[in-house]
């Protein structure tokens, strides 16, 4: 299965914040959308970074408190993993296990088409073992 699937199938939505938005409003946007990271964009809409969970609690053990006025550009890790929509559900299972990251942005033609997570790599990693079952007890079935 390739990356394209995935996204269709849980679709493209992107949430975003913008570099200057405080580390509080982005938890704000974590929560609101149930989501563990939002790709930081700038006033261009290219992303900039990534800002997740993981980043935040890092922050809080350090800074305590603080850490929630800084801008999101502050916190956020810049060095962006991404993927292109052709791309094997398999590859970035890999991908992100070695990287461990669980966010990836899905780039086409320069462009964020979507995001996908770790979540959803699993989801469709489930979802083709059981169809793969499915066939083949039909096939066995039909044998008989």
């Amino acid at each position: 299965m390739h990356v394209a699937a995935v996204l269709k199938r849980k679709g493209s939505r992107i949430v975003s914040a913008a570099p200057g938005d405080t580390v509080a409003a982005v938890t704000r946007l974590l929560t609101e959308h149930r989501i563990g990271a939002v790709l930081v964009m700038n006033e261009d809409g290219l992303p900039v970074g990534i800002l997740s969970e993981r980043d935040i609690v890092r922050a809080v053990a350090r800074d305590g408190a603080a850490a929630l006025d800084r801008p999101a550009a502050d916190l956020m890790t810049r060095e962006l993993i991404t993927a292109a929509p052709n791309d094997t559900v398999a590859d970035m299972m890999a991908v992100m296990t070695e990287r461990r990251i669980r966010h990836v942005p899905i780039v086409e033609d320069g462009r964020v088409i979507g995001v996908i997570s770790i979540g959803d790599v699993v989801k469709a990693r489930i979802d083709d073992a059981e169809l793969e079952v499915e066939s083949l007890r039909g096939y066995v079935a039909g044998m008989g």
